[in-house]
């Protein structure tokens, strides 16, 4: 009797050890997905903010490269114009373009 009770205490020792190991995998692995989560959008807020200064100082060398031609405010009314079009067109195709490539990243990342 007392060496089936050694053997089940030892085997429940085993499983709390095993538990306590499986918890801090897990908890590993939070870790470290929500680092690559958080890290991700951190590059892309400085992606961006910096993707924004870089269009207007485009925009506003393309409204001035057009001013000879048709005049300041033609210009920028063709580049703001372009603008709403590119809106447009993500507004229609915002599933492919920003829906899909963000759920498959989350997916990636979280159930692997």
């Amino acid at each position: 009797m007392n060496d089936k009770s050694n053997q089940y205490s030892q085997i429940r020792r085993q499983f709390a050890e095993y538990a306590k190991l499986y918890i801090r995998y897990a908890r590993l692995t939070m870790a470290e997905k929500v680092t690559v989560f958080l890290t991700a959008g951190a590059v892309a807020i400085a992606a961006f903010v910096l993707a924004i200064v870089f269009i207007f100082f485009m925009s506003m060398a393309a409204a001035h490269w057009l001013a000879p031609y048709i005049g300041i405010g033609w210009g920028y009314a063709c580049i703001s114009f372009m603008y709403l079009v590119l809106i447009a067109i993500l507004v229609i195709f915002r599933k492919p373009f920003i829906m899909n490539p963000i759920a498959r990243f989350i997916s990636k990342l979280f159930l692997s």
